[in-house]
Parts: C-alpha cells; structure tokens; sequence
C-alpha cells in the first residue's frame, strides 16, 4: 500500500504538477463546448427542398453585427454518378446562387451577384458562411434536398478546438511528472523489468491483433454507401475499434483483480501477499491502458464529428450511436479521474484498488451498449455499423 500511496498525490498536488499537454487537453474541450454553444444559439441549420422548376431563398439576420445575408438558389442540374456494377457512387449537384447580402458595417450591398456552385458527396458546397450539403433527391431526378448551414463562428471555434485536442493528446505522452509515466515506472521497476516488457508486449501485440480483426468486422463491404466512400471511414473506424479494444482489456484487468480479490480472502501468508499484488499490478497496467483508451474514442468521436460536417453539414446530431459513444467517452473520463475520490471518500479509500476494479467491468457494459445494443435496438444513421 506504501507503494501505491507514492502514486496518488493530494488534489491540489496534482493540479499544481498538471503539465502544459494536461491543461491544454481539458481547454480544449472547454473550446469545443464553446463552439457548440456559438453554434447552438447563433447558427442555423434546416434542409431546403429545391426542384428544376422552383428556386428557395434562405436568409438570416445577425443583430449582432447587423448583416443580414439573403441568397437564392436555382437547382441547375443534378445526377448519379454509377460504376460500373451500377451501383452509385456520387451525387453531384449543380446550383446557381443570387446573392443579396446586405451588410451596414461595411456600407455594402450587392444587388443580383449570380455565382455558382457543385455539391457533391462528402464535399459541401461553401459559399460565404452557408454551407450545403446533399441530403436526398426526387425520384425523377428533377429535385434535390438539401442541408443548409449558416454558422459563421461556431465551426471555426470548434475545429480550434479539436487541432488543439490533437496536439494535446500527443503532447500528453511526453509529458513528464505525469500519473501515466509514474504508472508506467512502477511497473518497469527494475525488480520486475523482465516481466513487465513481456506483459507490455504481449497486451501490444493482442490490442493491434484483436482491433485489426474488428475493424474488418464492422468497416461495411463493397458496395459502400456514397456518405461512406471516404478515406475517412477507415480512419474513423480503426481508431474507434482500437478504443474498444483496450476497453476490452481493461475490463479483463477488473476481472482478474476481482477473482484475485476473491482469493485472497481465503488465502494466507505468502499466497495471500501474492494475489494482494496481483490486485495491485492489474489495476496499475488498467490504468496505464486508460489513457490511449480514452484517448482513441474521443479521437474517434471527433473524426466522426468532422466528417458528419462534410457529409450532413453539422458535426453533431444527437444520432444513437455518437449519442452513446458520448456517453462511454465521460464515463470512462470519470474513471480516469478516480484516483481523485481516493481521498473524498472512506469507503473508496479503505478498497481503492478494488472499486477501481468493479468500475472498470460496469464501464465496459456501456461500451458493448453502445457496440452493439445501439445498432440492434436504437438504429440511426450508423445502422450499418
């Protein structure tokens, strides 16, 4: 217990040793709240039905700067772009736009400024701040409906937010004086060096395994859905499947502490002493899991929120799948924090290691809810996944 009292420095300790990564991580989420507000209460967003035969006009007021920004939109021409199977693999739409925009600030005002612009998938058509996006089409191909979104702030707040997540992330693993990298030294001890380079190894080696295995599991075969032709399907997939994998591992670290746990109280002397730092070393190589874990999923998360902004022209849509993915991204964020409640609670306190443990397997059910519960049960637009 001595040795896992010299990892769990007091709160305000570990506030004071938070480095420049760990402070630029927790900002960064408070950017990407922020822009979710701008977003939420000064953007717009909604769907716009246009056809060969009949133009739409959008417009929006900001009294904040007072601009309002007034457009028309002309559907010029529209098709499906098949291979050679014909199955379609793009929609591209063609749109003129009259712009009518009139800004006060500027003293300006355009009158009749026709430009024009092609949508297709996965990349919006980005005139001023509107964005459209191609969401359906008419059966007889002579009208499309689109996404439309006006936010001139919130998405260039957000992806602020979401660079400097990146960096963060990165820069956490090189961080000294981290709770990580003393995990990381207890349990490369040079007492233990041998052991615990094999244990690395092979976790390494069956989380790289297992994910891979996964990710061609669920990535959706040929032929894919327009939405899911991008390079970013694999990429979201792999870092989300590499998430669960260690979540899974984790949990396999909880359930060998609780039979240790089990065993110990039947045990005595030496063998006693053995599960005890069994107990101990499981929960010290969970944690040092914890981190990449957390770290995937909500890379995941994001990846996932930038490409729903090219394909749907909002990063987020309170579908079932990122809804629930959300949730298992804080409820592991709250395990990660734990080592905090060491010291808010006698009960925590006096079986740290062990709540520690039972929390971890109750935290994967969130994770095989959201896997597979969410696309059986809830549906949504990750249905295929």
């Amino acid at each position: 217990m001595l040795l896992w009292r010299s990892l769990m420095p007091s709160k305000a300790l570990l506030f004071k040793r938070s480095g420049l990564a760990t402070k630029m991580l927790h900002i960064a989420l408070g950017i990407i709240v922020l822009g979710a507000c701008v977003t939420h209460f000064f953007g717009e967003q909604g769907e716009i039905h246009l056809r060969s035969d009949k133009a739409q006009t959008l417009n929006h007021k900001s009294e904040i700067i007072n601009h309002t920004s007034e457009i028309t939109l002309f559907l010029w021409d529209f098709q499906v772009v098949y291979d050679s199977d014909n199955n379609p693999v793009d929609y591209i739409t063609e749109l003129r736009l009259l712009d009518r925009s009139k800004s006060e600030i500027r003293n300006h005002k355009s009158e009749m400024m026709v430009d024009e612009g092609t949508i297709r998938m996965n990349r919006p058509l980005k005139y001023h701040n509107w964005r459209f996006c191609q969401s359906d089409y008419d059966s007889d191909l002579q009208g499309v409906v689109l996404a439309y979104n006006y936010d001139p702030w919130g998405i260039g707040i957000t992806y602020t937010g979401y660079a400097l997540l990146l960096v963060a992330m990165i820069a956490f693993f090189f961080q000294p004086r981290t709770r990580f990298r003393a995990l990381l030294n207890n349990l490369t001890a040079k007492r233990s060096n041998s052991a615990a380079v094999y244990l690395l190894s092979a976790l390494a080696v069956l989380i790289i395994v297992l994910a891979t295995i996964m990710t061609k599991v669920v990535t959706p075969k040929p032929p894919l859905q327009p939405v899911l032709q991008t390079p970013l399907l694999g990429i979201h997939v792999s870092v989300i499947m590499l998430a669960y994998t260690l979540f899974a591992v984790i949990a396999l670290c909880g359930i060998i502490g609780l039979c240790a746990s089990l065993a110990a109280h039947k045990a005595e002397g030496v063998r006693k002493k053995k599960f005890e730092i069994l107990i101990l070393k499981s929960q010290i190589v969970s944690q040092i899991l914890l981190y990449p874990a957390e770290f995937c999923l909500m890379a995941g998360i994001f990846i996932g929120a930038v490409w729903a902004n090219m394909s749907w022209g909002r990063y987020w849509g309170w579908d079932p799948k990122e809804t629930w993915a959300l949730i298992t991204m804080l409820v592991y964020a709250f395990l990660l924090h734990w080592p905090w409640l060491k010291n808010k609670s006698s009960i925590i306190n006096h079986k740290f290691e062990i709540w520690y443990h039972v929390f971890s397997v109750i935290a994967f059910l969130f994770v095989l809810f959201t896997y597979f519960g969410v696309s059986y049960l809830l549906g949504g637009l990750h249905s295929y996944a």
